[in-house]
């Protein structure tokens, strides 16, 4: 299944960085692949679902690489710290074609509002497996925080020259900041 979904991605991604992402169609990849277009379906309804796709992808690929021992011992700031910058590590393989991809969906109210959505859900996600306690009014703000810092990185991690520096720059500032101005993490 893993193998599946990296040919997926690669097939995806190749289009976007042909700058063909507006011409992709779920069932000419799905010939591409050799599988049914019903079964891709099921992964990926249409193509405004691709970066839900790849972030889900993502979130197990980043899960995998943060043990549970970096969760004990790291405090719940740096754990959700190391969890964005290892996102953007792994993303860096297809960055020019998240690029193409989103340069050519902004207008898309759908396509936005699934990603951010996403995104959201990937924060939440990931704050169950490191905290400690039951989902609170404080966990939702933190996660909406994380979620803006996420939202202003990635976006520097996409359009800046030196993206990788500019965007751990904003996780660390963003980070420190919401560390140092409310309680949030203590309560996650």
């Amino acid at each position: 299944m893993q193998k599946n979904n990296e040919k997926i991605l690669n097939i995806f991604f190749k289009q976007a960085e042909l700058g063909n992402w507006k011409k992709v169609k779920v069932e000419d990849i799905a010939k591409k692949l050799n599988i049914r277009e019903s079964d891709l379906k099921k992964q990926i309804p249409n193509k405004n679902y691709f970066l839900d796709f790849y972030n889900i992808y993502i979130d197990k690929e980043v899960i995998k690489g943060i043990s549970d021992e970096e969760i004990k011992i790291s405090s719940n700031d740096e754990v959700i710290q190391e969890y964005f910058m290892y996102k953007l590590e792994i993303m860096s393989k297809h960055r020019f074609g998240i690029i193409n991809i989103i340069n050519a969906s902004l207008k898309d109210p759908s396509f936005l509002l699934i990603n951010l959505k996403s995104n959201k859900n990937s924060i939440s996600k990931f704050l169950k497996k490191v905290k400690s306690k039951k989902t609170s009014i404080s966990q939702i703000v933190l996660t909406k925080l994380l979620l803006t810092v996420w939202l202003l990185a990635f976006n520097k991690w996409l359009y800046a020259e030196n993206e990788k520096d500019a965007g751990f720059s904003i996780i660390n500032k963003g980070i420190k900041r919401i560390k140092t101005n409310t309680s949030l993490f203590s309560k996650v």
